[in-house]
């Protein structure tokens, strides 16, 4: 007879983060980028950028030091402009000790807000992976939207599957706009049934700024674990809007993510998460009608001095050895 014994325990922190316009000051061919530049209204100059890294990174550090953890394993990004910010990101003295690296491919959103995966090679090793676009002959053909990056690698030796979304926006309001992220969850759901056909066992991260909140249809579609949905029923939220609180940002997981048929004396499982929206004192809009709310860069074309108009989200797993006995 097998006894399972767990030899010691430690903490595993994922995050998401709609990191609100994360631009250089470059002017890019082909991207709608001109409020962010020097010479525009907005005044979006080096140093506003410089003081831009640091904030998220501050934000980026204090996270993964949730449960006295050393450093996030991963966290996927929202709305980054390209290669260079990440790397001007990753290099912040303090995420530097890290090494972290990042997987980005340029989408063709004309204004240039991509999603990435930042992962920290101590944890995560990456194997493949590759952005799906949600343009087709009937949708987003006159205009196109974020990919979905989608990356397989092993986090802490256990194969898992990590989707990073950034849905389309309410822009026009929710019930017209509904249809465009049925139509990304119809794709991302297509990503996961095609894996799941191969190896029906298969363990999802399922990321992203998903532009509805967890009792939405699309993110049911999904048929994944929302570790966020006590959360929302709560009231808690990421992003605020009119004085009401949204939880856009979510972590999903697949069903299956306790099961762990052991076929080995030793494995490694990742277990008992705990969902976290992550806010501190700075992060905070402290005056004016926007007090509570998330302390965004820019108010209009005026510098707020701010980190984002999303707080992060995050996962926060205890990784455990686990070792048989006869």
């Amino acid at each position: 007879m097998l006894n399972t014994i767990y030899i010691n325990a430690q903490s595993t922190i994922i995050g998401f983060y709609n990191c609100e316009n994360y631009y250089d000051t470059v002017n890019q061919v082909n991207v709608i980028d001109e409020d962010f530049l020097p010479n525009s209204e907005k005044k979006y100059t080096q140093d506003a950028f410089n003081l831009k890294s640091m904030h998220l990174a501050k934000v980026i550090f204090k996270l993964g030091t949730i449960n006295n953890s050393e450093g996030l394993a991963m966290i996927g990004l929202a709305e980054i402009e390209n290669k260079i910010v990440l790397t001007k990101l990753i290099n912040e003295p303090l995420l530097k000790k890290y090494h972290y690296k990042f997987i980005h491919f340029d989408s063709k959103d004309p204004r240039g807000v991509d999603v990435a995966l930042i992962y920290n090679p101590a944890h995560f090793t990456p194997y493949q992976y590759r952005p799906y676009s949600l343009s087709d002959k009937n949708h987003f053909n006159t205009y196109a939207t974020r990919d979905i990056l989608y990356v397989k690698g092993q986090l802490n030796n256990e194969w898992v599957h990590v989707l990073v979304n950034h849905w389309p926006s309410r822009r026009g309001g929710e019930r017209i706009s509904s249809s465009k992220r049925i139509w990304a969850s119809f794709i991302c759901k297509k990503i996961i049934d095609s894996i799941q056909h191969n190896d029906p066992m298969a363990r999802f991260i399922v990321m992203g700024d998903f532009n509805d909140n967890p009792n939405n249809k699309s993110l049911k579609k999904l048929k994944m674990s929302n570790p966020f949905i006590k959360m929302y029923k709560n009231g808690q939220g990421s992003i605020a809007f009119n004085d009401s609180w949204n939880l856009f940002d979510q972590i999903l997981i697949s069903p299956n993510w306790d099961s762990n048929p052991l076929n080995s004396k030793v494995a490694f499982t990742l277990t008992s998460y705990k969902p976290v929206i992550y806010k501190n004192n700075d992060m905070i809009e402290k005056n004016g009608k926007y007090r509570g709310y998330p302390k965004r860069t820019y108010n209009g074309i005026v510098y707020n001095n701010g980190y984002s108009d999303h707080f992060p989200v995050a996962l926060i797993f205890t990784l455990k050895t686990v070792g048989n006995t006869q």
